[in-house]
């Protein structure tokens, strides 16, 4: 019980923590603004339940055969084609993370355009954060083009660095550039090419992480899962620096664990 309740105090301490900055004194976003609240809620907020789906279509898709069979039909591809396909997305995901937002916050001169850096940077910085964290606790096998069996797509090494952060669960590209694009989308959700184009991004470096290379990058499972925990990192991000431009009081739910002597569950916290 006393953990319950240690647990439940927390949650209520982050729910009344600030807000950000106020919306009419015409400041400018910050990558800083609410980080601390803001990596909270990634985790504990409603992306909670994404991040378990993730961990759940892992399991699956591993356990199925699913992961092995996606990553013989990509060591079977025509390696001139699937390059021409796949190696653009391979090189996007792995700098337009850090191009993009860079672009936006420091190049650009226009105010909407700086404002929409400073979304993407933030929800880009937390993903990152939460991937190498994932990625230094899982230590999963990476696929191996001619060689891949199913005990391969199942090897987790789980502990601490046991294989560093290079090796791992999720796809960190997939992750992460979920991440940059779902912020963007939020933040201007009202503009459905922004939106259509963001998700169509996402989906295309998630796809090239899993079929360039040869497969030999990343299992389906870690895209799927990258794709599903940053994407909803980005969409909280997003809406709650929208909601600080246009005043709005945040919306706050959080789903905390909590353990006890004789059980096991979620324990549940909202600003009313």
């Amino acid at each position: 019980m006393r953990r319950f309740a240690l647990l439940l105090a927390f949650a209520v301490s982050a729910l009344c923590a600030a807000e950000g900055p106020d919306a009419a004194s015409g400041a400018r976003p910050s990558p800083f603004d609410d980080l601390g609240s803001h990596m909270l809620w990634s985790a504990f907020g409603w992306p909670l339940a994404f991040h378990a789906a993730g961990s759940g279509a892992t399991w699956w898709l591993s356990t199925n055969g699913t992961d092995l069979e996606v990553a013989r039909f990509a060591a079977r591809q025509d390696e001139l084609v699937a390059g021409v396909a796949f190696t653009p997305g391979m090189f996007m995901g792995t700098f337009f993370p850090i191009l993009v937002p860079g672009w936006m916050l420091f190049v650009s001169k226009d105010p909407e355009v700086v404002g929409t850096g400073a979304v993407a940077a933030q929800a880009t910085a937390i993903a990152f954060l939460y991937d190498n964290v994932l990625k230094a606790v899982s230590g999963r096998a990476h696929p191996d083009p001619g060689k891949n069996t199913g005990a391969l797509s199942r090897d987790f090494d789980w502990g601490f660095f046991r294989r560093g952060v290079f090796y791992g669960w999720p796809s960190g590209h997939s992750m992460t550039n979920a991440a940059l694009a779902m912020s963007v989308a939020s933040f201007h959700r009202e503009k459905p090419l922004v939106v259509g184009g963001c998700a169509l991004y996402a989906g295309y470096v998630a796809t090239s992480m899993v079929l360039g290379a040869r497969g030999g990058a990343h299992w389906f499972s870690d895209a799927v899962a990258g794709t599903l925990m940053g994407a909803s990192i980005g969409w909280y991000v997003g809406s709650a620096f929208r909601k600080a431009k246009r005043g709005e009081p945040p919306s706050k739910v959080a789903v905390l664990p909590f353990v006890r002597d004789d059980a096991r569950g979620l324990a549940v916290a909202a600003r009313i």
